[in-house]
């Protein structure tokens, strides 16, 4: 009799709002899918495409959404759910809940009666039944059609397992979870396994599994999401800024809650978003973490590069955010080959605020010091550092210190960030008909010797290849290659002569199939080297003559199967530092216009005597760069075409060409415990970082223009694919 009445008052108002009358249908019934389509795949309402009337309770006030929208007057698209009024306000049973999406399509504008609602407002109105995504949501037809009828207690949640709306692969589960689209529910002790900080910074969504390894995306369409000090889009809502702390990889959550939206995927095939069921918290409530250990960060030493009789004072930040710091300890060792629970220790002090600082003692000149830090909070979490290391010089740091990187220490330099001073010989200049760019080697070292150099005073320019030079600089990282970022540079008057490292370009201890190098090549990172086919009057060959951006390979042998990558006649900010004075190029027609030299483009007829250059390192790969046309011994270049062999994946990347979210997958034979995953442009900037601890991830490109980028993952420090993407 209930729904008789209120199917009575929605035709009346339906009546008032125009000529036309639309039928009222209950939330329930507009969200009802049965199970026999859900098994054959189809989630789609019955009513999708119908005008109807309908009426619910408000779960999540209106001025809590963030999504931003260029195309909706006000910049900000307004969600909210409602659930069937027969719940009274309290949590919506199966299919009790819908998404209302609060823009007229017609008119673009939202509407002020679902910006203001607040959660337990009954609204009617009448709306078109839509999907977006696999998500079923109604859009108001005009500004006026919907209306407050009433109040009551705003709806709780519903607990629910993560294994009903997903499973271990994050694909959405119809059968049990499409209950539970537009619902408010409770998923309970879960495990981030990815983060994803996109669009600059500015966003972030994370992953989260249960004790099965289902996993279910955070999304961030609600205010909680907003990453700290990022503005809000939502021109109503209460606060000006975000406030979330992304969270680590194995953060461990009580519960978290939100309204269940849809992104399909699995047997739908993948949308542009590519979530499955995703949970949307709007509420601070709706995160629960548990106990989580101190934080220890900025770690930084002083000297850190000391003499025989210097001390060594470690210094770090170290706080806890839900207790407090109980003990911080310094342990180190000068012996290499102790293990790390073997350490000497000492107790490090609270100096200032979060600041705990300890001492080292003096060592013997060339020793290798390794340390580490370990703090306790008071619900006896324990935090333990990466660990880093020094090496105990006469007279400061040399190339070498900068290179070199011990194992099981972080694979940046250990001096990033220091100013240190250095003495090389030039192997490549500014001078014309040179590489264009600065690189200096250490004359007595074979291994970790070379370094480049960027910017410096004026004086840099006149340098030569030969010249001993000086150069004071601070180490920094650019994107896995080292460098020192010049403030000084002198000549001594002296001159050197540097021989190249010989390497054999299809020697698979460096080099794999496609030009992917080896972790074996690092030692050789802006030196000098000649690639050689190691047989008697053995030539090098191209093995593939365009790798794209620049790029060629070649090996000993022209059929080699491993072959080493060559980069030639392109630059682009950091990503491609190569020579313009060098012919050999990948393509003419991309590359040639840009050349002081007449350009010829390889193909796999190609051969040499020998290739010589500095090994470069960018988007997760060393390449050879030749500063000039005689680093090419000898090189016959044929008229005659060959088919280039194609690049092997080993990581599945749909759909590519992508939109707004592109699904990662690595092969199942890699073994791992966390995948670091970056995307950078084409000018070597990195847009997307993502960490995840799982095989099948997303990364949401909202935010990244239209165009081709690299997609770099990583584990333990090493390359498991550099792909592109392109997003259209």
């Amino acid at each position: 009799m209930k729904k008789v009445l209120l199917s009575v008052f929605g035709i009346c108002l339906s009546a008032l709002l125009g000529a036309q009358t639309y039928p009222y249908v209950d939330v329930n019934q507009i969200g009802f899918v049965s199970q026999m389509d859900l098994q054959n795949c189809n989630d789609s309402s019955q009513y999708l495409g119908d005008t109807v009337v309908t009426r619910g309770v408000v779960i999540v006030d209106g001025n809590l959404s963030e999504v931003a929208s260029s195309s909706v007057q006000g910049g900000s698209r307004p969600f909210i759910s409602i659930v069937d009024t027969a719940w009274n306000g309290i949590s919506g049973g199966p299919f009790e809940s819908i998404i209302v999406m609060g823009v007229v399509n017609s008119t673009n504008i939202p509407v002020s009666d679902i910006e203001n609602a607040v959660a337990g407002d009954i609204l009617e109105m009448t709306v078109e039944v839509s999907e977006f995504n696999g998500l079923i949501q109604l859009a108001p037809i005009s500004s006026t059609s919907v209306q407050l009828v009433g109040q009551t207690n705003a709806p709780t949640f519903r607990t629910i397992s993560a294994g009903d709306i997903q499973d271990n692969q994050r694909n959405n589960v119809l059968p049990t979870g499409e209950q539970w689209e537009g619902a408010y529910v409770e998923l309970q002790n879960m495990t981030v396994t990815n983060v994803s900080i996109f669009s600059s910074g500015s966003r972030c969504e994370f992953t989260v599994a249960d004790a099965n390894g289902n996993q279910v995306l955070v999304a961030d369409r609600y205010l909680p999401m907003v990453v700290n000090n990022i503005p809000t889009v939502n021109p109503n809502s209460p606060d000006s800024f975000g406030t979330l702390v992304p969270p680590s990889v194995n953060t461990v959550y009580n519960h978290i809650r939100g309204l269940i939206f849809q992104d399909e995927n699995g047997c739908q095939g993948v949308s542009q978003f590519a979530g499955g069921y995703e949970i949307n918290p709007f509420d601070s409530t709706d995160f629960d973490k548990a106990a989580s250990p101190a934080n220890v960060s900025n770690v930084r030493r002083n000297p850190s590069v000391p003499n025989a009789s210097q001390t060594v004072t470690v210094t770090a930040d170290i706080i806890d955010n839900d207790g407090v710091v109980t003990g911080a300890t310094l342990y180190y060792s000068a012996d290499t080959s102790t293990a790390l629970n073997l350490f000497q220790s000492v107790a490090m002090t609270n100096t200032t605020g979060i600041e705990y600082s300890g001492t080292i003692p003096a060592f013997p000149l060339d020793s290798i010091v390794r340390y580490y830090i370990e703090a306790t909070d008071d619900s006896s979490n324990v935090t333990t550092s990466s660990v880093e290391y020094y090496t105990v010089r006469a007279n400061g740091a040399t190339i070498m210190d900068i290179q070199y990187t011990l194992p099981g220490t972080p694979t940046t330099s250990s001096l990033e960030g220091d100013t240190v001073t250095v003495t090389g010989i030039v192997t490549a200049s500014y001078q014309a008909g040179d590489l264009g760019y600065l690189y200096i080697q250490d004359p007595s070292a074979t291994q970790y010797a070379g370094i480049f150099v960027e910017g410096g005073p004026t004086a840099v320019f006149g340098f030569n290849r030969g010249d001993e030079v000086t150069i004071t600089g601070v180490v920094a990282e650019q994107f896995g290659f080292t460098k020192i970022q010049a403030t000084n540079a002198v000549a001594t008057s002296n001159t050197g002569t540097i021989t190249p490292v010989v390497l054999d370009p299809s020697d698979a201890t460096y080099f794999g199939s496609n030009g992917a190098s080896t972790n074996a090549v690092e030692p050789y990172e802006s030196m000098l080297v000649r690639f050689e086919n190691p047989m008697m009057a053995g030539q090098v060959w191209v093995i593939n003559p365009d790798r794209g951006f620049g790029e060629y390979t070649v090996g000993s042998g022209q059929s080699a199967t491993n072959s080493a990558r060559v980069l030639a006649g392109r630059q682009s900010g950091t990503s491609a530092q190569s020579s313009l004075d060098v012919s050999y190029i990948s393509d003419t027609a991309a590359y040639g216009s840009g050349l002081n030299v007449t350009p010829i483009q390889v193909n796999t007829a190609t051969s040499m005597d020998y290739l010589e250059g500095m090994m470069y390192f960018s988007f997760s790969n060393f390449k050879l760069t030749p500063r000039n046309n005689a680093d090419f011994g000898n090189i016959l270049v044929s008229l005659a075409e060959q088919q280039a062999k194609a690049q092997e994946y080993e990581l599945s990347m749909y759909p590519n060409p992508a939109q707004d979210r592109v699904y990662l997958e690595v092969d199942e034979n890699l073994d791992f415990d966390i995948l670091d995953v970056e995307v950078f442009d084409l000018q070597g900037r990195r847009v997307i970082y993502s960490q995840s601890s799982v095989r099948r991830m997303s990364l949401n490109l909202a935010g990244l223009d239209k165009g081709v980028y690299l997609v770099k993952v990583t584990t333990r420090g090493e390359v498991v694919n550099n792909s592109k993407l392109v997003i259209e």
